[in-house]
């Protein structure tokens, strides 16, 4: 479908007008400056797309547009999809020499040696017996049932109470912690005394952001409204986590092959000691397998992002299950901006790669202090790095930029918008943390309620702890996909919010004036946009 938007200047820009035509992705228009949900007001000397100029260096505010078909940051594509298909093609030639019946029928003979030595059958009780399969497929699909209804469920209890919910959320980390100060100060004192301090420390917190509690629930309520529309999101989500556990099994099979070889061993030292070769090889398994964790997590925050778009300008395009926003948004982050989340992806993980190497090698005697303060600092760098990512994606998925432009552009925002007044409040990250935790215990109380209703468990009572554990994990991840992709959804919304208010508008008036009134009253003496940081890709992949 063909939409046309008209790109409006602001006042001091005069009358001109720009026609854009795209084919799939909206495009933000700049805020017009009079209109009364223009948004939240420019700093001095920042409207439009006028320069200004701040610490003498001169920065000129461009509105994001749509990008044309076409594969950006495409060497990056190409090395990342080698390195996929070289693990791939070296677990599946390692896994075609195998003799799995023969490998099945070992473990069975072990498994009817093991049960001989405890005297056979008649020596194992019941309840001491492993249960059949009926037990597992039962705990498994009562899990897989639960979690997603009562993810579903919590969206809409999230969006009628926000503003109760995230006030409770401090609340319970408030407690939590000062019942961990009482309990401790009686066997650790030193412990209690630090989690007394950290408790007055959340309670001064609870003070500070309480009255931004209200504009970070109307994020949120947005965000649950684009998820609660486009829940076909999920199915991306758990189909890159799908491919992620796909990929895991291939990187170990072919990682422990290629380290068994005897050129990747040390012949001169001790066994376990590897060559050059094999230290390379192996940090090269090691990079490869760190990229595409980042990668195909990026995947989704990147098609969140686009899906944002979508229901912010044309709403009607993101407004089913699989809507063609999801569908679309899914294809342009798999294909066209695969080299840019490559790209931003690869240094997170060459990042992850040096610190953890550094953090190995920590007990080394030679430097083990300059070793460990190196492994800090970039421990701090890669939390700055993948801040960024976080930010500089979103603009990959909305317009479909390559990775240096949507760096450029989001740094520009956050500056023409008010760089000095930023603030990254984690209000919405503690309350899908405590979502997803309690959706996972609910999950696993419902695994131990319908065995404790069927006659055939009774007596395998003993297992009924690895069953509830089960259901506890199943339900985390679970929950922690729908969750990771609404923190994803804040993300995008805030952006959104920053460069088009005047579109929310008119697509969704009763959003647009809540959160405007929201961000007044949390904001009422601050000049310039206050970009609020309310996620953090919770739980994705």
């Amino acid at each position: 479908m063909d939409t046309k938007y008209a790109v409006v200047q602001t006042a001091e820009a005069h009358a001109a007008l720009e026609t854009f035509v795209e084919e799939d992705i909206p495009v933000a228009a700049p805020v017009l400056v009079a209109s009364e949900f223009s948004g939240p007001p420019l700093p001095n000397n920042q409207k439009g797309s006028e320069p200004y100029t701040d610490d003498e260096i001169s920065i000129t505010w461009e509105k994001g547009e749509a990008q044309p078909a076409a594969f950006r940051d495409k060497w990056f594509a190409i090395a990342f999809a080698a390195q996929f298909v070289a693990v791939s093609t070296t677990a599946m030639v390692v896994a075609s020499t195998i003799s799995w019946a023969e490998l099945f029928s070992s473990t069975d003979s072990d498994s009817t040696t093991s049960n001989n030595d405890y005297g056979g059958d008649d020596g194992v009780s019941q309840e001491q017996a492993a249960p059949g399969i009926a037990f597992w497929l039962s705990i498994i699909g009562i899990s897989v049932l639960v979690a997603p209804a009562l993810s579903i469920f919590s969206l809409g209890l999230m969006s009628k109470n926000a503003i109760g919910m995230i006030t409770a959320s401090l609340w319970f980390s408030i407690i939590l912690s000062g019942l961990v100060a009482v309990f401790s100060i009686f066997v650790a004192p030193l412990v209690g005394i630090i989690y007394g301090i950290f408790t007055i420390c959340l309670v001064s917190y609870l003070k500070t952001v309480k009255h931004r509690i209200p504009y970070a629930a109307s994020n949120l309520k947005c965000s649950i409204s684009v998820l609660k529309s486009n829940l076909g999101l999920g199915l991306v989500a758990i189909g890159s986590m799908v491919g992620l556990l796909g990929y895991i099994l291939s990187w170990a099979v072919a990682f422990m092959f290629t380290m068994s070889l005897d050129v990747m061993k040390d012949n001169t030292g001790d066994e376990n000691d590897l060559s050059p070769l094999g230290g390379f090889v192996a940090c090269s398994f090691l990079l490869s397998f760190y990229w595409t964790h980042e990668v195909l997590r990026n995947i989704v925050r990147a098609t969140v992002s686009g899906v944002v778009g979508h229901w912010w300008f044309v709403p009607a395009e993101a407004a089913s299950f699989c809507s063609t926003a999801v569908m679309g948004s899914a294809t342009r982050a798999s294909t066209y901006s695969l080299g840019s989340i490559a790209f931003g992806s690869l240094i997170v993980a060459v990042l992850h790669l040096i610190r953890n190497t550094l953090h190995n090698a920590r007990n080394d005697r030679n430097g083990g202090i300059l070793r460990c303060i190196a492994a800090c600092i970039l421990a701090y760098i890669e939390a700055m790095v993948q801040y960024f990512n976080k930010w500089a994606y979103v603009y990959v998925g909305l317009y479909g930029y390559d990775y240096i432009e949507a760096g450029k552009r989001v740094m520009n925002l956050f500056k023409q918008r008010g760089w000095n007044v930023i603030i990254a409040d984690n209000l919405t990250n503690r309350l899908l943390g405590i979502m997803s935790l309690t959706i996972g215990i609910l999950t696993g109380l419902c695994t131990l309620l319908v065995t404790f209703m069927v006659e055939e468990f009774e007596s395998k009572q003993g297992w009924l702890g690895v069953g509830f554990f089960i259901g506890f994990v199943i339900g985390i991840v679970l929950s922690g996909i729908f969750m990771g992709l609404l923190s994803s959804a804040v993300d995008s919304v805030i952006v959104c919010f920053a460069e088009a208010p005047q579109e929310f508008n008119d697509t969704h008036p009763e959003l647009a004036q809540e959160m405007n009134q929201t961000w007044k009253d949390a904001w009422p003496d601050v000049v310039g946009t206050v970009i609020v940081g309310l996620g953090g890709g919770l739980g994705v992949v």
